[in-house]
């Protein structure tokens, strides 16, 4: 249903409306888009409610607005090489696109599995419906570490957010067709389509680019009529275009996910993609020597021992600190997976137990080694609650908690050696 030019206006001029988009466009450049298919130039941004009914009369009929977060959005432009672009790139958001190319049914069945393995990773992400035949699943950059193998996140765009879709894609292939085969049944998708390929009928866009733009939450879908409006989770299966309709838009959020908790995701992403790819993934090194035992608890640093008191926030990112530690003082797999559930139970509220067990195989699977982050990482050890900062004289000649056990451990070897050459 094409709606006419006062009935954009008069939707565009709802405050609520207007709060939603300007919040969303915070730090992020903005696109317009006129009814008869026409695009605005570019870079703009939006800062006030103003701004979005000025650019309603301008002839925006939809808002896009870009995947990345800049500094400052106006200074961007065709000219800028892509070492510029890194310079000005904050952060990013994953939005996975999904779009159907027969049946919404078929993106709806596909956004349903994609979810369900996001929980099971321990990621809870946000749909919206994009506003014709298919959802943008979002996971918000907080989400994510602010650095992997010594380099910021914010610079690695859009190559992790291209290997993170690629990995979901070729993970989940198998269980999507089943469901779009439970749900149409075999017959009729080789009416539509020859191929059991599910991705030859929803599309799950990966090719995202610098600028790349995506409708915003809230905004008009011109041939349609229909808001591109968030859906909760549990009403995803049942979501019908209908509940897009103007009159029927209520306010939900997007993008919104705990520090962290994706983590385990772009580590799974990035463990794949150098396996397919034949490139032994970088690993951070730290000078040790070979174990014939594992290094008791009393030689741990104070933020494995604060940590494993227990914490009240950040907890998804710190069982990742808390494993790889372990698995790096020589720990075996039965004595870890005590000391997990020890420090779950120790947390004044607990993650869940699927969560723990999740976390727990996948690190049994790694062949590599994995070290947890070094001391100047400020959200595994500064912004937890209670901060596990707390060096000691001893901290000040580290750059990781694991190089702490070491030091203390093999000092008390060395000690014991002098003390019984002495004895002798």
């Amino acid at each position: 249903m094409t709606l006419s030019t006062e009935e954009i206006v008069r939707y565009y001029a709802r405050p609520e409306i207007q709060r939603e988009i300007v919040r969303f466009a915070k730090n992020r450049e903005i696109g317009g888009r006129a009814q008869d298919d026409r695009f605005f130039s570019r870079p703009d941004m939006i800062q006030y409610p103003t701004d979005v009914s000025d650019r309603v009369k301008q002839g925006y009929a939809t808002f896009h607005c870009s995947v990345e977060h800049w500094s400052n959005p106006m200074t961007l432009g065709p000219e800028l090489r892509p070492s510029d672009l890194d310079d000005l790139r904050t952060g990013w958001d994953l939005i996975i696109d999904l779009d159907a190319k027969h049946e919404l049914n078929h993106a709806r069945v596909t956004a349903t599995v994609i979810v369900d393995f996001l929980k099971e990773m321990g990621v809870t992400p946000t749909v919206k419906f994009s506003g014709r035949r298919g959802f943008h699943i979002g996971v918000a950059k907080e989400a994510f570490p602010e650095e992997v193998n010594f380099s910021f996140l914010s610079k690695r765009y859009p190559d992790i957010t291209r290997i993170i879709i690629r990995y979901i894609k070729e993970k989940l292939k198998s269980r999507i067709w089943d469901e779009l085969v439970k749900l149409e049944g075999l017959p009729a998708l080789q009416k539509l389509e020859s191929s059991v390929d599910p991705y030859k009928f929803v599309d799950v866009e990966e090719s995202w680019g610098n600028r790349h733009l995506f409708r915003m939450p809230y905004s008009l879908h011109i041939k349609t009529g229909k808001v591109s409006v968030p859906i909760p989770l549990f009403k995803l299966k049942s979501f019908e275009p209908e509940q897009a309709s103007i009159e029927n838009v209520k306010i939900l959020p997007f993008l919104q996910n705990e520090k962290g908790e994706a983590t385990e995701l772009l580590l799974q992403a990035l463990d794949w993609d150098a396996k397919i790819s034949k490139i032994k993934p970088p690993v951070k090194s730290v000078k040790k020597y070979k174990l014939k035992s594992p290094i008791p608890e009393e030689y741990f640093p104070p933020c494995i021992k604060g940590l494993i008191k227990g914490i009240e926030n950040g907890k998804k990112r710190s069982i990742f600190s808390l494993i790889t530690f372990l698995k790096s003082v020589n720990w075996d797999l039965e004595e870890i997976d005590k000391k997990v559930k020890e420090w779950n139970n120790n947390n004044p509220e607990p993650l869940p137990e699927r969560f723990i067990m999740t976390q727990l195989r996948w690190h049994e699977r790694q062949q590599r080694e994995i070290l947890p982050a070094n001391c100047d990482s400020q959200m595994f050890w500064h912004t937890t609650t209670p901060k596990l900062c707390q060096p000691e004289e001893l901290c000040k000649t580290i750059k990781n908690p694991v190089n702490y056990a070491y030091k203390r451990f093999y000092r008390m070897q060395r000690n014991k050696t002098v003390r019984n050459k002495v004895k002798s």
